[in-house]
């Protein structure tokens, strides 16, 4: 499958060429091919197909929610409109509802639902009384009866009743699924057992999921391509259904192309008439032209906003929006819960590298008991791509070795042994956890479709497959040991207010020494038993600071009693911490897995997966509960420094490996070199050594994400209490370096940097409410009256007139004095891939701007003349990854870092102060001659080989400067 990607495919390739990969096992045994796909059809890209399906399966939540307000025109207790939570599990019900169609349109079309062995002969009844009437049947029934009786289907009720007997026919065969999942008949009743919709929207719900250009048109029958998809796409599909929060209209409101967002026009006509456009911008993605934007900024009304913004209206909720309704606004919520589809490339690559080491041990190839015996674990599973990827891999391996063995386990004559080897893989060797209950059952159903084999009970993975949170939960060695930090809510690492929580519970503790926690051997406790104690103390953690709990165990010797009566079913400490466990979903990793972990070297022989990327710091900082905070930041060495939640899942990954275990995780590439993330690392690395030539998939690799990404490979180490860990940078492969390259990058890096000195941060540092006080305009116009250059003002060897004005006055006392500006003798440019500097002429600059000064040895005109170098900047493009990734900044460290030329070669400086001189005060830019004559002066100065000259010179060419406008 190609990714679509080019930077990716050659990333992957050459890695692959490195490290001398296997072939995948869908390559090596035909396995994962479309169904229903013939030699020479042109195959449709499953990527392509899945995309397709997952705006119309978005349209499709947008039908279920009309026809949901239809039913229940007042709200009642179904719509659950009155709070966030309530609008949260409505929107969870629907989106369940339209991912059980999914999942069963999925499973028609591998044949899993048809013929009675499927469903063990019960199948679902129609309205006629007949049995195993497909989805596409139904539909296709829906289709005829609104040709031949237009608009009766909404006044009719009965179609969903087949939907919700034909899958709970399925879930009938074994358990149900995780708590408020996908497979909980009792999560969300108004799916069950009353008429909540009309057969009328139901027609067009699966119009929008079965017909091509999906909607609600009543044109001919079904047209799938769900045989088109790979198993792990339906992950993809639910990630687009819940990009979308409910919200309620709080005026008459309008949705808006290109991103579906609603828009207040009560709110909006509010408004003075330019700053409609700025909030449409901001609030829609919405630019307009001259002609609309008149119209907009002139209507006078809320009707007069909807008629000249009409043509932009999105078909997904057409016409005006009353207020009051209930509507669908694309959200932060998948953002908060940094959950994105990873490619199958992706997936692919970090599974086989991870396994690689386990399944060749010794240089021989694995004996089928030996893979059998792996356990392999993805903590944040998501919809169990990566578990799917693992059974794929460790089956074609266990098929090749019973082949090798000529001991193939018992087959009927139909049955294929890779069938066979997924079913057994899929069974023995996977586990995974994740927090989100209806992704745990997608989960479990994607791995069923995975091994299509329809005898097998839904519930065959119940007890590996676990909702919980992988962060949150406690091991029976912690317990007996009194949780002075969970009572001391300090939020921040603050150790004044340690010290004090210390000092307090130390005035409290009894002078004798507290008698030991009890036992909770696990041989000599009942799991009940054992589950309530881990809960108990890890409740403390989590409870309210002024809560009964909290006060129940202040004191040593208060826990220890406290621990005891949580042993106690009637116990109220013990039923509060109980409820504390459900809510947040404590997971205990030795009691959920005791196959794992009760093993003489316990821990898992691969963890691998794409957990999720939540940053708690900066400028895309997610909210975190202080309690959750002072439990990250006590419990992981990971929560310093760079604060986040895919770092706790490195730290929490590598410690749930057995020594010799594998680590294969998909993280944002900055994690391996920004020194923030170094606690991060030092973390990781006290446990786990990294592979060398970690591999790189560039910043497109997410659909929808501009973010760098990674592999992190690396292998468990023996335990060693004295192990210390630098934290120093993860090795990236270079694909892009030949070897003239690499020997000029390794020089020059060896050469004593520029001195600190020249370099430093004088730029205004803005505020939100700061875009109040700043104005776009090339003149001043009062009160806006100072001038300000930002980033974009700043070209090479050329500083643009200012086009904002600041109202000083608004900002004083965080403004700089005018000396400060004054004393700043270079302007470069922070928002680019390497230096562009012009002189300052002493104005104002924002933070995108940094500061270059002079010494005695560096006059600004050298500097000036160094920095724009072709040399200087080849340096630094090659050096810094985040300058060749992502959204790059120069930073401060950056230029610090820059090598200055051999003392030998400093003669040459006085040229390049010339040279500046002359160029620098004409702010005209740099001619090609003279750019010929500087960048030869610098190569001189570093002195550079005629190869190394070349190299850099085909570099400059194919790197033009950005635009002025950025």
């Amino acid at each position: 499958m190609s990714s679509e990607c080019p930077q990716l495919d050659a990333g992957l390739r050459s890695d692959r060429e490195r490290v001398g990969g296997f072939s995948p096992p869908d390559e090596a045994t035909g396995a994962g091919a479309p169904a229903g796909a013939s030699a020479g059809e042109p195959s449709p890209s499953p990527d392509g197909v899945a995309r397709r399906l997952r705006e119309q399966a978005q349209d499709a939540l947008g039908e279920l929610l009309r026809g949901l307000r239809a039913a229940e025109p007042q709200g009642g207790d179904v719509a659950l409109g009155g709070s966030a939570a309530g609008r949260r599990h409505l929107h969870a019900g629907l989106v369940t509802a339209l991912m059980r169609l999914i999942f069963l349109l999925y499973a028609e079309s591998r044949g899993l639902l048809g013929g009675a062995g499927a469903l063990d002969g019960a199948g679902a009844l129609d309205a006629h009384g007949a049995r195993g009437a497909s989805i596409a049947r139904l539909f296709e029934d829906l289709q005829e009866d609104e040709r031949r009786c237009p608009g009766d289907l909404e006044r009719r009720h009965g179609a969903w009743a087949r939907v919700a007997a034909l899958f709970r026919a399925l879930l009938d065969r074994g358990p149900r699924g995780a708590r408020g999942g996908l497979c909980d008949p009792d999560a969300f009743p108004f799916l069950e057992g009353r008429p909540w919709l009309s057969d009328g929207v139901l027609r067009r719900v699966l119009a929008a999921l079965l017909a091509h250009g999906g909607g609600g048109g009543g044109g001919g029958g079904a047209d799938s391509r769900y045989g088109d998809l790979e198993v792990e796409h339906i992950g993809t599909l639910y990630e687009g259904l819940i990009a979308f929060d409910l919200e309620i209209a709080e005026g008459e409101s309008m949705a808006l192309l290109p991103s579906h967002a609603v828009v207040d026009l009560e709110a909006l006509v509010a408004l003075p008439g330019g700053e409609r456009l700025a909030r449409l911008e901001e609030a829609a993605d919405l630019k307009l032209g001259a002609r609309h934007a008149a119209l907009v900024a002139a209507a006078g009304s809320a009707a007069e906003l909807a008629q000249a913004l009409a043509r932009r209206a999105s078909p997904r909720q057409p016409g005006p929006i009353a207020r009051g309704t209930l509507y669908l606004q694309p959200g932060q919520l998948r953002r908060r819960a940094g959950s994105y589809y990873t490619p199958r490339d992706i997936t692919r690559h970090v599974v086989e590298r991870t396994l690689a080491p386990l399944l060749h041990a010794g240089g021989r190839p694995p004996a089928p008991d030996r893979i059998l015996a792996l356990a392999v674990c993805d903590p944040a599973m998501g919809s169990g791509a990566f578990l799917v990827e693992a059974c794929r891999q460790l089956a074609a391996h266990l098929a090749a070795a019973w082949q090798r063995a000529g001991e193939a386990p018992r087959l009927t004559r139909e049955e294929p042994p890779l069938r066979r080897a997924m079913a057994l893989v899929a069974e023995r060797c996977l586990y995974g956890v994740d927090l989100d209950p209806i992704a745990v059952d997608l989960a479990r159903l994607s791995l069923w479709l995975a091994v299509e084999e329809a005898s097998l009970p839904l519930s065959f993975l119940d007890g590996k497959l676990r909702c919980g949170d992988s962060l949150i939960g406690a091991s029976r060695a912690e317990i007996s040991a009194f949780p002075a930090a969970a009572l001391s809510r300090g939020g921040a690492a603050d150790p004044a207010v340690e010290r004090r929580a210390r000092r307090a519970l130390t005035r409290r503790a009894p002078t004798r020494a507290p008698p030991p926690a009890p036992s909770v051997e696990r041989a000599r406790e009942p799991a009940g038993a054992d589950r309530a104690a881990l809960d108990a103390w890890m409740a403390l953690w989590l409870c309210p600071p002024d809560s009964e709990l909290a006060a129940a165990a202040p004191t040593p010797e208060a826990f220890a009693r406290y621990m005891t009566a949580a042993r106690e079913p009637g116990d109220p400490g013990a039923a509060l911490a109980r409820r504390i466990a459900e809510e947040r979903r404590f997971l205990h990793w030795e009691l959920a897995f005791p196959a794992v972990f009760d093993r003489p070297e316990p821990g898992f022989d691969a963890v691998i997966g794409n957990p999720p990327w939540v940053a708690y710091v900066g400028r895309a900082a997610q909210p975190i509960s202080p309690e959750v905070f002072n439990l990250y930041l006590r419990r992981s060495p990971a929560f310093h420094g760079y604060r986040s939640l895919h770092g706790l899942f490195v730290h929490r990954a590598a410690s749930l490996l057995r020594p010799g275990g594998r680590l294969g995780l998909v993280i944002p590439t900055s994690v391996s070199d920004l020194d923030g993330y170094r606690p991060t690392r030092r973390a990781h690395d006290a446990l786990c050594a990294v592979d060398p030539d970690l591999p790189s998939f560039g910043s497109d690799a997410f659909e929808g994400v501009f973010q760098p990404c990674m592999g992190l490979l690396s292998t468990r180490l023996d335990p060693d209490p004295a192990r210390a860990a630098a934290g120093a940078a993860w090795p990236l492969a270079r694909s892009d370096l030949d070897v003239v390259s690499r020997r000029l990058l390794e020089r020059l890096s060896a050469l004593a940097p520029l001195p600190a000195g020249l370099f430093g941060e004088r730029g205004f540092q803005t505020t939100a409410e700061d875009a109040e006080r700043i104005r776009r305009a090339d003149v001043p116009v009062p009160p806006y009256t100072c001038p300000i250059r930002e980033g974009t003002d700043v070209g090479e060897l050329i500083a643009r007139a200012p086009r904002h004005h600041v109202d000083r006055a608004g900002v004083k006392g965080r403004f700089r004095k005018d000396e400060d500006w004054r004393a700043v003798r270079l302007l470069i440019r922070q928002t680019a891939r390497y230096p562009i500097a012009a002189l300052s002429d002493g104005l104002p600059f924002r933070n995108s701007i940094l500061a270059g000064f002079c010494d005695g040895t560096w006059s600004e005109f050298a500097l000036l003349c160094y920095l724009n170098s072709s040399p200087v900047r080849w340096w630094h493009y090659t050096r810094h990854r985040d300058a060749r990734e992502g959204m790059p900044q120069v930073k401060i460290a950056h230029l610090r870092a820059i090598p200055a030329p051999s003392p030998a070669r400093s003669d040459l400086i006085a040229a390049l102060d010339a040279l500046g001189r002359e160029l620098g005060p004409a702010n005209a830019g740099l001619p090609p001659e003279a750019r010929r004559h500087l960048d030869g002066v610098v190569a001189s100065m570093l002195e550079m080989t005629e190869e190394e000259r070349g190299c850099v010179a085909r570099w400059a060419a194919a790197t033009p400067l950005p635009r002025p406008d950025g």
